[in-house]
């Protein structure tokens, strides 16, 4: 197996030799180089052409991540950033299906990420993800995204928000109900998308059940209660959330 060309960009230098050494180990890639800081990141990329590039998101005082990835017009490398916990940034991640490790970093955790990064080369969504990251970052934290990107085995697929009808668990996997009657299958467990999601008037009705409540047609008391969306599918409550489903329509 060919192994895949990869930079590190990491400011501590100790973190950074931590990682070479971890993806040394893991047999499937070749660490082509170090940089510490954006400028030698960018010339350092630009000139060996990396599969793949780690990438610390607070190189400094004054630089982040975003700032290297800004200078790139048609990125054409996978990207894993590492971060220290940062709500909002882990947010802009999954909305963007983009892969990152928190520091400090867990060695399976780094190579469960290896192992997505080999399964993506050859295909060409990184210009997609990275673009709408950067678009999102640009702006304040009070403005939403309007687009989320789901990653399916075959495709990474950017679908508006808006037309979203539901989401169900399906064991590990969320299945994705859209307006256009289409239906996408994710490796990713609902409660990710609940997160995310339930903020922008998604409502978790059941352990296995988001709804856009935009789709709300009515609500039937009778078989314990359950909700009817405007495509006719039946979504049940749960009991504990019968109380906040009322005060969310109050506000429809």
């Amino acid at each position: 197996m060919n192994l895949i060309s990869a930079v590190i960009v990491e400011d501590e230098i100790p973190i950074a030799k931590s990682l070479e050494a971890l993806l040394s180990q893991s047999g499937k890639i070749n660490v082509v180089g170090l940089a510490h800081n954006v400028d030698d990141a960018y010339e350092l990329i630009s000139s060996t052409k990396p599969q793949l590039v780690l990438c610390d998101i607070q190189l400094s005082k004054a630089q982040t991540g975003f700032d290297l990835l800004k200078q790139f017009n048609n990125p054409d490398f996978k990207l894993i950033f590492i971060t220290a916990y940062n709500h909002y940034a882990i947010k802009a991640f999954k909305f963007n299906a983009i892969d990152y490790l928190l520091k400090p970093v867990d060695e399976n955790e780094l190579y469960s990420a290896i192992d997505r990064v080999v399964k993506q080369i050859g295909n060409n969504v990184s210009d997609l993800q990275l673009q709408n990251l950067l678009s999102l970052m640009s702006n304040s934290e009070s403005n939403k995204p309007k687009k989320i990107l789901f990653k399916t085995s075959e495709q990474i697929r950017a679908v508006d928000i808006n037309d979203i009808v539901r989401l169900e668990s399906e064991s590990n996997y969320t299945s994705v109900y859209l307006s256009n009657n289409k239906k996408l299958l994710v490796s990713k467990p609902l409660k990710e998308y609940s997160d995310l999601l339930e903020d922008r008037n998604f409502f978790r009705a059941h352990q296995s059940h988001l709804v856009n409540l935009d789709f709300f047609e009515l609500y039937e008391k009778q078989d314990g209660g359950y909700i009817v969306l405007k495509d006719g599918t039946n979504i049940p409550v749960s009991k504990r959330k019968k109380n906040l489903l009322f005060e969310l329509l109050e506000q429809l």
